[in-house]
């Protein structure tokens, strides 16, 4: 118990801890170039193809650490961890459905929490898929075919698609719950698609990341 309580307090103080990286350390990343011998002209073709591709170069690994403990915490039912990776103030959002139209239900405590559409908490839909590390990638497009998305896994990215889709707009909430979701929304850095479980928003929130929603609808499934 003392490993495991001393493993939880190494992953939420590098939760905390992580800040931006220095403009002048990514400069100094891309200008380092390849160890082979290059003419110039390889030299800048190099770094241009490194910002290109740095959007799919993975976060550090304090946003890994992070993710990996919430998950951990779904497939141990292990409340409090899970818990302190919901913002004490804005919470966490759940997304569910229960026919056309999504349900959206804010909660602080998991072990209180129950869904709206099937009064189950949210540990029993836990699958072993879970536990997947995501490979940081373009997320994977819903299709409706034989497979409901177009690649299979956990994938994640530095892109904000809730925040495109105004969901709220079509859930029964009144201005006000309206006005404080989008507000969150407004603030997603990382979403993770596990095609065989959930979506999951990420935010960063005074240098610490945040689980701020949490999709549990099954697309193609309405």
């Amino acid at each position: 118990m003392k490993n495991w309580a001393a493993i939880i307090i190494v992953l939420l103080i590098s939760c905390s801890l992580d800040k931006p990286k220095e403009e002048s350390e990514i400069i100094n990343r891309l200008g380092a170039g390849s160890h082979e011998k290059t003419t110039v002209n390889d030299t800048l073709g190099q770094v241009g193809n490194t910002i290109q591709n740095e959007k799919n170069i993975k976060p550090d690994n304090v946003f890994l650490n992070c993710y990996s403990a919430i998950v951990d915490a779904i497939g141990t039912h292990n409340d409090s961890l899970f818990n302190s990776f919901i913002h004490k103030d804005f919470g966490l959002y759940i997304i569910e459905s229960s026919g056309a139209l999504p349900i959206i239900s804010k909660m602080y405590d998991v072990k209180r929490f129950h869904l709206k559409s099937t009064n189950k908490n949210l540990f029993e839909l836990v699958s072993i898929e879970i536990m997947k590390e995501p490979i940081f990638e373009t997320l994977p497009k819903v299709i409706c075919d034989e497979n409901i998305y177009d690649k299979q896994g956990c994938f994640a990215q530095e892109i904000n698609p809730l925040l495109e889709s105004q969901i709220w707009n079509y859930a029964n909430l009144n201005e006000k719950e309206i006005e404080a979701i989008e507000f969150l929304a407004k603030t997603i850095n990382i979403t993770v698609v596990n095609t065989s479980n959930f979506t999951f928003y990420f935010s960063k929130i005074e240098g610490k990341w945040h689980l701020t929603f949490l999709d549990l609808r099954i697309p193609c499934s309405a």
